[in-house]
C-alpha cells in the first residue's frame, strides 16, 4: 500500500490536500496569474506537477518544465507536456511563449540574471511574467528558526545556492534583465513560515534515518518526489494527517498580524 495514495486520485494531489504552505503558493499563484487564454505558457519549477496540474485549469497551452528528473517523472504521471530543463539555458527557441511562471527554481540556481535573461528570450515581446521565490530577508524573526534548523543556503537542505530575493533585489534582477516589473508582492507570514520549516526539517531528519546516501534532489531534501519516498515516511505521515486540523489552526494565526510582510515574493513583470 502506497502512504497517501487511492485508486481514485493522484499521490500528489491526495498529499496536496494535506499541505500548508503549498496551498498559500498554488493560492498566489491563481491570484496573480495573467491571462493566459490562448496563449502558449511556459511553467518553470514545476516540481511533482501539482502547480502544473492548477494551472491547466485556468485555460492556456501549457509546457512545464523542472530540473531535475525525478520531478518530472512525477509531473508527467499527473499532466502532459513536460520536459527536462538543462543547467546551461531554456530548450526553446526565442519568443515562444506568451506566459510564464517561475515557481520557486531561481533560488537553486547559480547564474539568476542568466536565467532571468533566459526567462525574457523565450517569451514574446509584450509577454507577461508571474515569478515566485523566497524572499531570504536574513534580518526578520522565521529565517533565524530557519537558520537553526539548517534549512538556509549555508545548509543546503533546501537544495538553495542563496537564500532568496528580497522585494528590492527582485525587481532590480528583473529590471537589469529584459523585464518591465510591474509590481512586487508577497505572502505566507510568520506563523505559516515556521511551522513550514519545522515540517520541513522533520521530513528531512525523518526520511534521512537509515536511508543509504543518494543523488541529492534539484530542491533539496526535504518534501516527497515519488510515492515510494512517500510511504517510507509512512507512519509519520500518518501522524501528520491526524494533527493537520491543529497545524491549519496555527496557520491561521497569520490573520492577527495582516500588517507583516510575508516571506515568499511575488514579481509580476512584462517584457
Amino acid at each position: 500500500m502506497i502512504i497517501g495514495s487511492t485508486p481514485e486520485e493522484p499521490w500528489q494531489l491526495r498529499l496536496y490536500e494535506k499541505t500548508l504552505k503549498k496551498k498559500l503558493t498554488v493560492r498566489a499563484l491563481l491570484k496573480h496569474l495573467p491571462d493566459v487564454a490562448g496563449k502558449r505558457c511556459l511553467e518553470i519549477g514545476c516540481a511533482t506537477g501539482v502547480t502544473s496540474f492548477f494551472l491547466r485549469e485556468h485555460d492556456g497551452w501549457w509546457v512545464s518544465g523542472d530540473f531535475d528528473r525525478a520531478q518530472i517523472r512525477s509531473a508527467s504521471g499527473l499532466v502532459s507536456r513536460t520536459v527536462h530543463l538543462g543547467r546551461t539555458g531554456l530548450p526553446f527557441a526565442d519568443a515562444s511563449f506568451g506566459v510564464l511562471c517561475g515557481i520557486n527554481f531561481l533560488e537553486h540556481l547559480d547564474d539568476d540574471a542568466h536565467w532571468v535573461r533566459e526567462m525574457a528570450r523565450v517569451t514574446r515581446a509584450g509577454g507577461d511574467l508571474l515569478f515566485i521565490a523566497p524572499s531570504g530577508e536574513k534580518n526578520r524573526p522565521a529565517f533565524l528558526g530557519k537558520k537553526l534548523l539548517g534549512l538556509t543556503a549555508a545548509g543546503a537542505g533546501l537544495g538553495h545556492v542563496r537564500d532568496g530575493y528580497p522585494p528590492d533585489v527582485a525587481r532590480g534582477l528583473f529590471e537589469a534583465n529584459g523585464w518591465q516589473v510591474l509590481y512586487v508582492a508577497d505572502y505566507c507570514r510568520f506563523f505559516s513560515e515556521v511551522l513550514e520549516d519545522a515540517l520541513n526539517w522533520a521530513f528531512r531528519k525523518k526520511s534521512a534515518s537509515g536511508a543509504a546516501p543518494g543523488p541529492k534532489s534539484f530542491h533539496g531534501d526535504t518534501a516527497p518526489t515519488s510515492p515510494e519516498s512517500l510511504d517510507r515516511v509512512g507512519p509519520a505521515y500518518r501522524t501528520y494527517e491526524r494533527v493537520y486540523p491543529l497545524l491549519r489552526a496555527w496557520t491561521s494565526l497569520d490573520a492577527l498580524i495582516p500588517f507583516s510582510r510575508g516571506y515568499m515574493t511575488v514579481v509580476r513583470a512584462r517584457k
